[in-house]
């Protein structure tokens, strides 16, 4: 499964540092053998909102970088994100196709995100269809306690049958029920001055109506204040037992963002799933998460570079 990491899932928050802030320009992963996977670009409008997201891979064969995905955002008259727009890259006709867009909500009172509303676009009917809405809950401090995930179902479902034990066929069905569906639940710890110490991971099993554990992490930090280490781990609903299926490193300049993200898959899961992530503005900003209006950063290992913004 892929690393879960909702707490930086749309939470790109811009931190002070004086007079100015930090933002991406460019990432580049690796796989563990060196080669590297996949270049990401940002662009900034001129009042220092990310403005783009570009994604390329490694074409090994011809040995050149491949556009494969972009991403838009957009923003109101006073900087709050609206929503975003990924498109991928067509092969052969070389034009950008929409894939899926993000609608954003904010409390009124406090203009903090309150919900996101995930669409995909479906080519035969050239329509958005709802597919995923995510609730932010925070204490009355602001801080983040949940983020909710529901998933929309249309009343109908893709199921597989097995034939004689040898042929699956793949029929559609109708299940009668329609609406919002509990999904995925990120809920996050701290200490007593506010220092994020954690989080874990639920879904949600719909036959007994309750959440079940799937992964937890658990943060390292430096004397700076930023996390050089994250242990994760996984729960075996076998043994009732929770085990460490790797760590994150990373390693940090002189300005607090992370230059370095480095994945160490433990000896049980040598291949779990994961994606590298980013933080800068000594933590208050991040970048790269599995679910949210970002794209995903694979690789074992992977670098990044920074450029300062003036207010």
């Amino acid at each position: 499964m892929k690393k879960v990491h909702l707490i930086l899932l749309a939470l790109v928050l811009v931190g002070c540092m004086e007079d100015s802030w930090w933002e991406p320009r460019t990432i580049i992963t690796y796989a563990e053998s060196g080669q590297a996977l996949g270049r990401y670009q940002f662009t900034y409008d001129e009042r220092g909102n990310k403005f783009t997201e570009t994604g390329d891979l490694w074409d090994e064969a011809t040995g050149t970088w491949q556009r494969n995905y972009r991403i838009s955002y957009s923003y109101d008259i006073y900087g709050l994100r609206t929503g975003a727009l990924n498109e991928k890259r067509d092969s052969l006709s070389g034009k950008w196709q929409a894939q899926s867009r993000i609608i954003c909500q904010y409390a009124t009172e406090t203009s903090l995100l309150e919900k996101e509303t995930h669409q995909i676009f479906t080519e035969d009917t050239a329509l958005w269809e709802d597919a995923f809405k995510d609730h932010y809950i925070r204490d009355d401090q602001g801080r983040l306690l949940y983020i909710v995930r529901e998933k929309w179902n249309n009343g109908e479902i893709e199921r597989d049958f097995t034939l004689r034990g040898k042929f699956v066929l793949r029929a559609h069905l109708a299940t009668g029920v329609a609406g919002w569906e509990n999904f995925i639940r990120d809920s996050f710890a701290y200490d007593q001055e506010g220092t994020l110490l954690g989080g874990k991971i639920d879904t949600w099993d719909q036959p007994s109506q309750q959440w079940t554990p799937v992964f937890r992490y658990e943060y390292l930090y430096d004397k700076e204040g930023n996390a050089t280490g994250e242990k994760e781990e996984k729960w075996d609903e076998a043994s009732g037992t929770w085990s460490e299926i790797g760590r994150y490193a990373y390693t940090y300049d002189k300005h607090d963002n992370t230059v370095e993200s480095q994945y160490i898959p433990s000896d049980k899961h040598p291949r779990a799933g994961h994606y590298l992530v980013f933080y800068y503005n000594k933590m208050k900003s991040s970048v790269g998460y599995y679910l949210g209006d970002t794209g995903t950063f694979p690789g074992v290992r992977g670098t990044a570079e920074y450029f300062r913004q003036k207010r």
